[in-house]
């Protein structure tokens, strides 16, 4: 599995075409049930032919909303017949009120599907505070399960979306025990983005066949490798939820952690995953461009992931990136001062930067104008590759930022007006 990720060629707000949009043991439909005031579709029912082994991972907020907190504890069933999803409302910091709201549609799927409510994960997406309307959705429950089909995945993509300016979708394949298994994702996701062990709405299925404590193994690794490394504008959701469901019609030998198989499965769900992750960070609120952050030559794997975020965290540095301006010194002042606050190994004389591939600077000095201004123009592209060689020793560590414009506080300001 390669370390870095591939950049996806396009437009920035762009989701090349998945090459599967379906999962053996799946179907998925979406509807409009009213909590949306667009009048699109905002629900959306993901269902297995039978309950399928799961993990999942979520937001570690302590303001949780609450179908996060329902989720945690169905999950630990490790057999989930659906997941049932709506934006237009975040049904967070609702209190008891927003926990029975949640707890009856669970039910209320339940009864619909013919499980019992705690094999149905409830996620939602939106506006904090707003306690969740369960008499929009169960109304809708009916035509959900009879709108069910394996293409309809394309249509939940859709109706999960918030300020999202497109549908994020993603697939791979594996070969485990000869037998090929599919993966496909999708997540929503533009504001509120720096997750920390978990991601926004994410939810993969494959037909691989992998028991609960397997899906945990290859999902942590995945989000490790993706999600985790993402950064929009430093803020952490309070519905963060990320699933892998797996139907077993691949009919593979069962994985268990530690089989032969888990890395090809870790490693398709992490190739979804990356992609996922990186669309989500192109389609930051108000962003036009991104830039992948690859440090090298630090003390430590602690440290180098601290002074990356740092860097692409940093609203300096963010807005050199949409100018586009190849000011790598705001890059190694963000670094040295998270390194001051931290106490972390940094020195700048043994630093170098590349933009674009273009060195910039050697020792912490700039290498020459020319080449600042040749990699300025290099960055005049949707996603922009920066290298910062610290000089250190041998570990490093990589993220995904968007830059920062007035397109972001555009967007924010009128967010609920």
């Amino acid at each position: 599995m390669s370390f870095l990720p591939k950049l996806i060629e396009g437009p920035l707000k762009y989701c090349p075409e998945p090459a599967q949009t379906m999962v053996a043991g799946f179907k998925a439909a979406a509807i409009a049930c009213g909590l949306r005031a667009d009048g699109r579709e905002d629900l959306t029912l993901i269902v297995a032919d039978e309950p399928a082994d799961a993990a999942g991972m979520f937001t570690t907020n302590r303001m949780f909303a609450a179908p996060v907190g329902v989720a945690r504890a169905n999950i630990a069933v490790g057999k989930i017949k659906a997941i049932l999803a709506n934006s237009g409302g975040a049904n967070a910091a609702t209190g008891q009120p927003g926990l029975d709201a949640c707890l009856r549609t669970c039910a209320g799927t339940a009864k619909v599907l013919g499980c019992t409510a705690e094999q149905i994960i409830p996620c939602s997406t939106g506006v904090i505070g707003q306690v969740l309307d369960d008499a929009k959705v169960c109304a809708k429950l009916e035509a959900l399960k009879s709108g069910l089909r394996p293409d309809g995945i394309e249509e939940a993509a859709g109706a999960i979306m918030t300020t999202d300016a497109f549908r994020k979708m993603s697939s791979a394949q594996a070969v485990i025990d000869g037998k090929t298994v599919t993966v496909v994702g999708m997540t929503k996701g533009a504001g509120m983005i720096r997750p920390d062990m978990a991601t926004t709405l994410c939810f993969i299925l494959t037909d691989a066949d992998a028991s609960p404590e397997a899906l945990k193994q290859v999902l942590r690794s995945a989000l490790d490798y993706s999600f985790h490394r993402i950064t929009v504008d430093g803020d952490m959701s309070t519905n963060d939820t990320a699933l892998l469901l797996a139907s077993g019609k691949a009919d593979n030998k069962r994985l268990e952690p530690g089989a032969a198989g888990i890395e090809a499965l870790t490693e398709a769900v992490t190739r979804v995953a990356q992609d996922l992750a990186q669309m989500m960070v192109c389609d930051g609120e108000g962003a036009g461009r991104m830039a992948l952050f690859h440090l090298n030559g630090a003390a430590d794997v602690k440290s180098a992931r601290k002074l990356a975020f740092a860097i692409g965290n940093s609203p300096l540095v963010k807005t050199a990136i949409a100018s586009p301006d190849a000011y790598w010194g705001r890059m190694l002042s963000a670094a040295g001062a998270e390194a001051a606050r931290e106490d972390l190994p940094f020195d700048p004389a043994k630093a170098k930067v590349w933009i674009q591939e273009i060195q910039v600077a050697e020792g912490g000095l700039r290498t020459s104008v020319e080449a600042e201004k040749r990699a300025g123009d290099a960055m005049k592209v949707p996603r922009v590759s920066v290298r910062i060689d610290l000089g250190l020793g041998d570990a490093e560590y990589w993220i995904m930022a968007s830059d920062l414009d007035h397109g972001y506080i555009e967007l924010n300001v009128a967010y609920r007006s």
